[in-house]
């Protein structure tokens, strides 16, 4: 039996009929819009993923005495992590179904998807999405731990190197700073490297790599701004 037998054969024993044209092109085009639907959540959750990487830094990480993994999800907001793999794999699943997607394999769509989905988080990032988003459900949704939280947890852990506070007074190599539960530390920055972006005046804040040297006493290795820019930084969350 040759094929278009088959093909008859099989038309009868399943009652196939045939469908409009309207319905296959609606169908066709909700696909195409869940893939693109999908992809922008995605981008979006790679934006706050994004931001969250600019807030804390990677820097940080060999200052924990934790694995590779555990020390880089320490970082990562596991939120929007999740969120963000979850919307390129029904972005890829919904774009497999339509048409003409048989032409290019999964591997291709997946790579298609992840760097679309990219280019848009690192505009939407750029242009202050993610920050404007993060406010938002750090203001609307009680259970969430805002990156600002993460933040403020992660750079208040002296046995574990980190420190951050404001600035109170300064005097030769040495700084004092109250962190963010009014403990008042002295600093030791006559090792230290200083971004060029800080400015080591009384009231402002920084964050820094080092080491507890005493009860209330840490040696600092590197000193940054709390924010992005001087001047910009954002309120910290007082424990």
């Amino acid at each position: 039996m040759d094929n278009a037998n088959k093909i008859i054969n099989r038309i009868k024993e399943n009652n196939l009929q045939p469908q409009p044209e309207w319905k296959y092109i609606f169908f066709e085009t909700a696909k195409k819009l869940t893939f693109l639907l999908f992809i922008v959540l995605g981008g979006i959750s790679f934006s706050v993923i994004l931001f969250a990487i600019s807030e804390n830094g990677f820097d940080l990480l060999q200052h924990f005495r934790h694995s590779r993994i555990e020390s880089f999800l320490v970082v990562l907001p596991l939120l929007w992590l999740a969120s963000h793999t979850l919307f390129l794999a029904v972005s890829v699943f919904s774009v497999l179904n339509t048409g003409r997607a048989y032409k290019y394999s999964m591997g291709k769509w997946m790579m298609v998807s992840a760097a679309l989905s990219m280019t848009i988080g690192t505009l939407f990032f750029i242009t202050g999405g993610a920050k404007w988003l993060e406010k938002k459900f750090e203001t609307h949704i009680e259970s969430y731990e805002s990156i600002l939280e993460k933040k403020t947890r992660i750079w208040s852990q002296p046995e574990l190197g980190t420190l951050s506070g404001e600035i109170v007074k300064i005097q030769n190599n040495t700084l004092l700073l109250k962190d963010w539960t009014n403990k008042v530390w002295e600093i030791s920055i006559s090792e230290s490297f200083v971004a060029p972006a800080v400015q080591l005046e009384k009231g402002i804040q920084i964050k820094m790599n080092g080491r507890k040297t005493g009860a209330y006493y840490f040696k600092a290795d590197k000193v940054r701004p709390w924010g992005g820019m001087p001047g910009k930084c954002m309120d910290p969350v007082k424990k």
